[in-house]
């Protein structure tokens, strides 16, 4: 959760807007006259349930309660957060760590050391690395298109060369780089380690690993979470998966670096690694725009134990969220309906993913092309933690595979995984229904979540809308960064279209920048974890004339969510017992006929 998320978590609109106006209760809502201009009647509406306000008279505008003390007070965003964190009583200082000019610092400084760690590798000292990776089979191209490297065994090397070219040394700590020790002395923090650099979707260093070489451990050592790297949103290699993942239509995810470089030396590009992680949210909104299906390779020999079931029950329930809150209708109808899968790829006993392309490349792509889908390996692997010899093993496993059954939505794949419990667990079909329900019991709750997801307008109440999320907003903003030519298209757009503050203030500052560093400079630092995020996600197709086409649909989605929430606002006005005011009038009317012309420009398009 970020700051503004935290803010707006502990903040009700109708108490913050109550402290500069009186409110009165009208059906759901309440209303008042308009703070923001002289009016009789009052026309400034406050929906306490999706914590918005809008005036419906003459300044015809509204938001949330970011925006409402931003022009309430005349001040930008940034100090409107500082005056909610004080009320709300949350400490601003994690979220303002430095301006843009020391996050771009951060990154110089970072690249710097991969360059520093590379020539190490092919230094006297790092031949002992660079004979382990011949070992393990890694060809000079590997080495450069991943940057592998070594750090020196000791004498603070790295530290000496930082200051040599002029760099802040408490930026390298903030970097992770070096570390303070007791003694105040600041000190090389990787040593003597073969460095995995770590990098974003654009081929940027924002962290390190480092892989211990004499069996000391840990075998594994990363750089901390900071301003620019946060391991639950980064997948490695994904540099130079992006565009194989888009081509396949498919990410093959696994644990291990090394697994990561074997699989791109053979010639598999559409593979990352989740860096020994679950799948987390982000991660997956990272791929999804460009992959319909996630592989998991999975070692058999950890398959039957808990750490490994949990992690793969985390990743499914991360796509299922993902499904529920149907993401992929946020950049219209290219990608309506697309449905997400998780597979599993269970490798021979004793092969990783490393071991197994380097020993048998044929073998690996069998290994994947012949991946389960999660539910059957699933059903296979729960079944395998009971004692299916005696009555109650079997009912305990029965019980724990319900809601692994239920969270199909599809009535054929119910009775089919269904009839695959039954035989998995050696009972007829009429026990299995005795004792956890048959698949139209089952399925009852995911035929829910389907209805939800059949209507647009139900996706604001969705687990992952209810987390902060906008994936209309999202996709706007991310096709925008990805494709600035595209700007254009945007212009004219009222920035008050966009619900969640965070986009509104991106878009805002978006139509004045060209670049990401521009913007980068241009906006408050509680946004830049946002500025990130949709920097690295990426909706859309991803040439220019469908992304063209998917930004359009979805400004136009964008313009219709918002005046059907005009509507809304104006029906609850009319729910109170005296009837909606005149001034609601021409506000009503209007609506209707935008809305109109906005479906006919729809047809026209489509």
């Amino acid at each position: 959760m970020s700051v503004v998320d935290d803010v707006r978590a502990r903040l009700d609109v109708v108490d913050v807007v109550s402290g500069y106006v009186s409110l009165r209760k009208s059906g759901r809502n309440y209303k008042a006259r308009c703070p923001f201009h002289d009016e009789k009647t009052p026309s400034f509406v406050v929906n306490p349930e999706r914590q918005a306000w809008h005036c419906f008279g003459a300044c015809s505008t509204g938001g949330d309660a970011f925006t409402f003390v931003m022009r309430k007070e005349g001040v930008e965003f940034g100090d409107a957060l500082r005056l909610l964190a004080d009320r709300a009583g949350v400490d601003l200082r994690p979220a303002r760590r430095g301006s843009a000019e020391r996050y771009s610092a951060l990154r110089r400084i970072n690249l710097e050391a991969a360059d520093f760690y590379q020539r190490a590798l092919d230094s006297p000292e790092g031949s002992r690395a660079k004979a382990y990776l011949t070992e393990r089979g890694v060809d000079e191209s590997a080495r450069n298109s991943f940057k592998l490297g070594f750090s020196p065994q000791r004498g603070n090397k790295l530290k000496a060369h930082l200051q040599t070219l002029g760099f802040d040394i408490e930026n390298a700590v903030e970097a992770g780089l070096l570390r303070k020790g007791g003694d105040g002395g600041v000190r090389d923090f990787f040593w003597g380690r073969l460095m995995f650099p770590i990098q974003d979707r654009h081929g940027g260093v924002i962290g390190f690993a480092g892989r211990s070489l004499d069996g000391s451990d840990p075998k594994y050592i990363n750089t901390a979470a900071g301003p620019i790297f946060d391991k639950r949103a980064t997948l490695y290699g994904l540099h130079l998966a992006a565009q194989p993942i888009r081509d396949d239509g498919a990410a093959v995810i696994v644990e291990g670096y090394m697994d990561v470089i074997a699989a791109h030396q053979a010639g598999f590009a559409n593979v990352v690694a989740s860096m020994g992680t679950a799948l987390t949210e982000r991660q997956v909104g990272v791929l999804r725009a460009a992959a319909g299906k996630f592989v998991l390779a999975l070692d058999p020999d950890v398959a039957g134990q808990a750490a490994a079931l949990n992690s793969l029950e985390a990743s499914w329930k991360v796509l299922e969220r993902h499904q529920a809150g149907s993401g992929f209708r946020a950049v219209g109808a290219v990608f309506r309906g697309r449905k997400l899968e998780l597979a599993i790829a269970a490798l021979p006993a004793g092969q990783d993913p490393d071991t197994l392309i380097r020993r048998d490349p044929g073998e690996w792509k069998k290994v994947v092309a012949e991946a389960r889908p999660y539910v059957e390996f699933m059903i296979r692997a729960i079944a395998a933690r009971y004692d299916l010899t005696q009555p109650r093993g079997r009912a305990e496993a029965a019980e724990a595979l319900a809601p692994v059954i239920a969270s199909v939505g599809s009535a054929v794949e119910q009775e089919h995984y269904f009839q695959l419990t039954s035989e998995a667990l050696g009972v007829s079909r009429g026990a299995l229904e005795a004792s956890i329900g048959g698949p139209s019991a089952l399925g009852r709750a995911a035929d829910r979540r389907g209805r939800e997801r059949a209507d647009p307008v139900s996706a604001e109440s969705s687990s992952v809308a209810k987390e902060g999320r906008d994936y209309l907003e999202e996709s706007i903003l991310s096709l925008l960064l990805r494709r600035p030519e595209l700007k254009d298209a945007a212009t004219g757009v009222a920035s008050d279209r966009f619900r969640a503050i965070e986009n509104r203030e991106l878009f805002t500052s978006l139509q004045s920048c060209s670049t990401i560093d521009e913007l980068r400079g241009s906006i408050d630092a509680s946004l830049y974890d946002r500025l990130d995020y949709l920097s690295r996600v990426e909706y859309g197709p991803g040439d220019r004339q469908s992304d063209s086409d998917a930004l359009d649909q979805s400004l136009r989605r964008l313009e219709q969510r918002h005046l059907r929430e005009l509507q809304e606002n104006i029906l609850a006005s009319a729910d109170a017992k005296e009837p909606p005011p005149k001034t609601l009038e021409e506000p009503i009317v209007s609506v209707n006929a935008k809305l109109r012309d906005l479906f006919r420009s729809s047809i026209r398009s489509g």
